[in-house]
């Protein structure tokens, strides 16, 4: 396996919107991984600790009430935003810390989600492309350029089918991540057409190509 060196610590992070099928194929890596031993999985997913209490709270008040975020049935007032970004990107950085801490100590790290997902999280639920060019956003994306991203895709039909959300959502979660992808994934894997094994393969393949 040429992406396991001796000594070496590697973060692999799957990407793509929710029913692409980044859980089904974490699994499939961390049994693939498991031979070389040393294998960790990290799951990251959008809003964190306190803003997630948060938004259960404010679910409780009708001026909240939304569907910008079906997870929580919230729309965040326009004038609030920015206080929101910087409450979520406050509440990221202890798992950013525990990814940390897991490549010291693990030999491979597979992460279910990372920051492109979290930045897709904000500017989809927040209906604000403009957090890209926020001194968060921009810090966050200089983040993402140093992460080893497979981007897993579908089409929105396929997509609506696997996941729990409305399909308004999953067609504008989806525009981003296709943006996004273009500038940061290593490479780009269709799970609608391919099977799980098969999209496994293709990961394990683009990462190896990465070493060279």
């Amino acid at each position: 396996m040429k992406y396991i060196t001796p000594g070496s610590s590697n973060c692999v992070v799957l990407s793509g919107a929710d029913g692409s099928g980044k859980t089904t194929t974490t699994k499939l890596l961390r049994l693939y991984f498991s031979g070389y031993g040393g294998i960790c999985v990290h799951w990251f997913r959008g809003s964190h600790l306190f803003v997630s209490v948060l938004a259960r709270f404010l679910h409780r008040f009708k001026s909240f009430h939304g569907s910008c975020n079906p997870y929580y049935s919230i729309c965040v007032p326009e004038r609030l935003r920015r206080v929101w970004v910087f409450l979520e990107f406050i509440s990221i950085l202890p798992y950013l810390f525990a990814r940390f801490l897991l490549g010291r100590v693990c030999r491979v790290v597979v992460c279910d989600r990372g920051l492109l997902d979290f930045l897709v999280w904000l500017v989809a639920t927040l209906d604000s492309p403009w957090i890209l060019n926020t001194l968060i956003g921009r810090f966050l994306l200089a983040l993402v350029s140093g992460e080893s991203i497979v981007y897993l895709y579908a089409d929105v039909d396929t997509l609506t089918g696997r996941a729990d959300n409305p399909k308004g959502f999953i067609v504008r979660e989806l525009a981003i991540y296709n943006v996004l992808a273009r500038y940061f994934a290593r490479c780009s894997i269709d799970t609608g057409r391919n099977k799980p094994a098969r999209v496994a393969a293709e990961a394990i393949r683009c990462l190896e190509r990465q070493r060279h």
